[in-house]
């Protein structure tokens, strides 16, 4: 039996919302995370935000939004307070539509001109959030997602009546530190690189707000490997379905300074709070939540492992995560201790998961950026104070390596999954172990600035490091074999 791929008929009569809100990114986190929060906040609060999803960049997930009306399925499975399994999907009717940035810059343009739109939301990743000094207002689009920000405030203040035209409340949800001054940061940096008038400059101050935001909850994303038994189950065929674990938790800083947010997260969701200050929730949650993720990611895919489920399960890896996170990365943490033990224990739960799927190769998108994000802080913190590579976390970094340049049995399945000038660059330095050795790659690789931002290849570091890549490639290497390290 063919199933009919689900659309507005699956939605029970639920009312299709206003369009009110571009967001810049079509990938699964924000799809199971801001979307289905906004859902439930347009039921369970009677608010009428719909969502306009622009893809930022060519390429992305193959499938389109426009083909089912915008609908898709966000699947919420995981253990409850009383210990019974839960499962709950929810069709998504805040979604309306998608345009592409690249294809039809003009339309979202368009979107900037409606007075409608009151907010922007965007996740174009760690790498997205940053400044591209060739980028020109009448490139169709600009290349960064901060100058796209900047030209569609150009026309936003152009069309709607210049120093009267309403703002925008952008909340971004990339995993950097201080997201939203970072964007609005080089908002300003391209206003001034671009000659723009002060009576613009005045107005973005004054009708524009950029929040800090931290958001956590795990998204493995579409589940192939029950596909089938979903959507009989459901009762049509959904290729964008997602799967997110029960958890969820976002928290949106409002400083004394900046408005009431015009979309009500919080009012009715106890997964949404909005404090003045989110750095302690925001050190916790990248250092331990995804600082985990991303330590042991790397050991995980050159062992063979698939499923962050299955390497939990693994006593070795279990025992090895638990050292890292209590010895290397908690010490080095803001917040009392039995916050960060209690949150620490919790992370460790929601790994092990057995309902969530959750694929170490999706994990390793962008791993060297994500590790100089989450990890190298407390890494650098570790050895400041105690004069030593952490052990755990060098043995990640060097794990890296291996990924990154092919050192391991099946490295042609699982390529690295980087922008092209970074595996370029880590070819040529994974070169070097067959012209000058491993200690010369180990050295390459930790000296260069534009992975790091600077040289991390003091001598200690190196001869740690190599001694920790030569214990992964000697011989194949297993989780279990952690135990011996």
């Amino acid at each position: 039996m063919t199933l009919e791929r689900i659309n507005a008929s699956n939605l029970g009569g639920r009312p299709r919302p206003t369009e009110r809100i571009i967001q810049f990114g079509e990938g699964n986190f924000l799809r199971a995370f801001m979307d289905w929060k906004i859902d439930r906040m347009n039921e369970e609060a009677g608010t009428d935000y719909g969502i306009v999803v622009v893809r930022p960049i060519d390429g992305g997930i193959p499938v389109s939004l426009n083909d089912s009306d915008g609908v898709y399925t966000v699947l919420s499975r995981g253990v409850g307070s009383d210990g019974a399994p839960v499962s709950d999907a929810r069709a998504i009717a805040a979604v309306r539509r998608e345009i592409s940035a690249v294809q039809q810059w003009d339309e979202v343009l368009k979107l900037a001109r409606n007075p409608d739109f009151v907010a922007v939301i965007s996740n174009t990743t760690e790498a997205g959030i940053s400044y591209d000094a060739s980028c020109r207002p009448h490139d169709a689009p600009p290349a960064s997602f901060p100058a796209k920000v900047t030209r569609m405030l150009m026309e936003r203040y152009g069309a709607c009546g210049g120093a009267d035209a309403p703002g925008f409340h952008f909340l971004p949800c990339e995993l950097i530190d201080k997201n939203g001054d970072t964007l609005e940061k080089y908002v300003y940096q391209h206003a001034a690189h671009w000659g723009l008038p002060e009576v613009f400059i005045a107005w973005l101050k004054a009708e524009n707000a950029f929040y800090n935001t931290l958001v956590d909850r795990i998204v493995p994303g579409f589940p192939r490997d029950e596909v089938e038994t979903l959507e009989a189950e459901l009762g049509y065929h959904d290729p964008l379905m997602v799967t997110g674990e029960l958890f969820h938790f976002l928290v949106i800083e409002k400083r004394d300074d900046q408005p009431e947010l015009v979309l009500p997260m919080a009012e009715k969701d106890e997964g949404t709070i909005i404090v003045p200050d989110a750095s302690g929730y925001k050190e916790r949650k990248v250092a331990i939540l995804n600082g985990a993720h991303t330590g042991l990611c790397p050991l995980a895919l050159l062992s063979g492992t698939v499923s962050v489920k299955q390497a939990m399960d693994n006593p070795a890896a279990n025992a090895f995560l638990k050292t890292m996170l209590e010895q290397e990365i908690m010490p080095h943490l803001s917040l009392p201790p039995e916050e960060l033990k209690a949150f620490c224990d919790e992370v460790l739960r929601r790994f092990a998961n057995p309902f969530i799927l959750h694929r170490w190769y999706d994990i390793s998108l962008n791993g060297l950026a994500k590790f100089h994000t989450r990890n190298l802080p407390r890494f650098k913190a570790h050895m400041a104070a105690t004069g030593e590579p952490p052990r755990c976390m060098t043995l990640s970094l060097a794990a890296w390596l291996a990924f990154y340049t092919g050192a391991f049995k099946v490295h042609a399945d699982l390529p690295p999954r980087d922008a092209e000038d970074v595996v370029a660059r880590m070819a040529e330095i994974g070169a070097l172990k067959s012209s000058d050795g491993v200690e010369s790659m180990v050295r390459a690789f930790l000296a260069d600035t534009t992975i790091w931002g600077e040289s991390l290849a003091s001598d200690g570091l190196v001869a740690a490091t190599t001694e920790a890549y030569a214990f992964l490639t000697e011989e194949p290497f297993t989780l279990d074999r952690l135990s011996d390290y």
